[in-house]
C-alpha cells in the first residue's frame, strides 16, 4: 500500500511538475510575443476646413493664430513649397522664437525645413524632427551664438506637425492632432489670421 501510495504521489508529482513547466514556457512565450503584438494602431486622420486663412504663397512662410475658446491660442507656422502646405507649432523649441520669421530649407521632395532666424536650429517641416543648426556670418552669427548660449536655452524638441492639405484656396487641417489636445472644443473654434 504504501508503495502504490508512493507511485501515486510520484506520479502526481510528474504530472504537477510537467503542468509548471509548461505554464512557465507559456509566460515566457506571452511576455516575449506581447511587444510583437503591439502595435500602434495609425490613427485615422481627417480634415476639416478651416474657414478664414489663407495658405501662404510658394516658398514663403507664414503665422496662423488659431483660438481655441477657454483653451487659449494655439499658434502655428505654416509653409507652402512646391503647391504642398506644412504646419509646425510656431515657437523655436529652443530660443522661443518664431518660426515663420525664418528661412525655408530643402524642397517639398527632399527633407524641406525651417530654420529659426535668431538660433538657426533647424526643424524638418514634415516630421517637425530637429536637425542641424545653420551657421551664419557677421552680425546674425554672432546674434544666433549668443542665442544658442543663453541660459534660457533648452534643447530641440520634436514639433508638433499637423497634417495640411489645401483644396480649391481653402485650408484643411488635422484638428486631431496632438498640439490640439488641451483644446475642449475645437469645432466651435474661431481663427486669426497672422501676417
Amino acid at each position: 500500500m504504501r508503495r502504490s501510495l508512493a507511485a501515486v504521489l510520484c506520479c502526481a508529482a510528474v504530472v504537477c511538475d510537467g503542468f509548471t513547466v509548461r505554464r512557465t514556457m507559456t509566460m515566457k512565450r506571452r511576455l516575449l510575443s506581447e511587444g510583437k503584438k503591439k502595435k500602434n494602431k495609425a490613427r485615422k486622420v481627417t480634415l476639416t476646413k478651416v474657414p478664414g486663412i489663407t495658405p501662404p504663397e510658394n516658398g514663403k512662410l507664414k503665422g496662423w493664430s488659431l483660438e481655441m475658446g477657454e483653451a487659449g491660442t494655439v499658434q502655428f507656422c505654416a509653409a507652402t513649397l512646391n503647391e504642398r502646405l506644412f504646419v509646425l507649432e510656431r515657437d523655436c523649441s529652443c530660443c522661443g522664437w518664431e518660426l515663420d520669421k525664418g528661412d525655408l530649407r530643402g524642397s517639398a521632395a527632399a527633407d524641406p525645413a525651417v530654420a529659426c532666424c535668431l538660433c538657426g536650429q533647424t526643424y524638418n517641416l514634415v516630421t517637425g524632427e530637429p536637425g542641424g543648426v545653420v551657421e551664419r556670418k557677421g552680425v546674425s552669427g554672432w546674434v544666433g551664438g549668443l542665442a544658442r548660449g543663453a541660459p534660457t536655452t533648452n534643447k530641440a524638441r520634436t514639433q508638433f506637425a499637423v497634417r495640411a492639405d489645401v483644396k480649391d484656396g481653402d485650408v484643411y487641417l488635422d484638428l486631431g492632432s496632438p498640439v490640439f489636445a488641451k483644446a475642449t472644443k475645437p469645432s466651435s473654434s474661431s481663427l486669426m489670421q497672422g501676417d
